[in-house]
């Protein structure tokens, strides 16, 4: 499946078999709109570009190819977070940075990390804002389900640990559970509204 499933980082543009398809992300954009109301752009661009940044630390730690003397000021005390997160908490990655894709829902994604922690599975979203949002209970909904159409070899039936880690300007780190049964229906509701929004234009 994954081997159909394409990505423009430019344009953030996912296609499967060469069709555009909306990502987790653009599915919850009104959602996410309407959490940081008030937040100005510039703002929004510059924590986004950080995210963006602190996310690809992650990956390139966890592939080993990380240069640490080359990272900038502001990305030391997020990238110290994540480190001590790896040494207390145990979590052993399985995935990182991901792709995934729903054929049932027809919307693909990137999720962070997929590993084990505490003998379970665990999906874990890394988020360096000032507070955890309450749509990453949607978002990582959505990856799972993902993940289970894309990578059932490693899912199975077994349960999935959701959390955000929230990741801090002081060096410090807090995993945050999503355990709301809803979580999926209120991503799948957004998709619901944005077809009916597409098909009334």
């Amino acid at each position: 499946m994954l081997e159909r499933l394409t990505y423009d980082d430019a344009v953030h543009e996912y296609r499967f078999d060469g069709r555009v398809v909306p990502s987790v992300t653009q599915i919850l954009a009104r959602l996410s709109a309407e959490e940081y109301r008030g937040v100005d752009r510039e703002t929004m661009e510059r924590a986004a570009t950080l995210g963006k940044a602190t996310h690809k630390v992650i990956e390139l730690d966890l592939r080993g190819t990380l240069d640490t003397e080359s990272l900038s000021e502001g990305l030391v005390p997020f990238y110290r977070a994540w480190r001590n997160f790896r040494s207390m908490s145990g979590f052993e990655p399985l995935l990182s940075e991901q792709r995934v894709y729903s054929a049932r829902y027809a919307y693909a994604g990137t999720l962070d990390l997929f590993g084990r922690l505490n003998g379970r599975l665990a999906l874990i979203d890394a988020k360096r804002t000032a507070q955890v949002p309450r749509t990453a209970g949607p978002q990582t909904s959505a990856y799972e389900a993902a993940l289970r159409e894309t990578r059932p070899d490693l899912t199975g039936a077994m349960p999935i640990d959701r959390f955000a880690l929230h990741l801090r300007a002081d060096g410090t780190w807090r995993l945050v559970p999503f355990t709301e049964r809803g979580d999926l229906r209120v991503f799948l509701a957004q998709i619901t509204t944005q077809e009916w929004l597409r098909k009334a234009a």
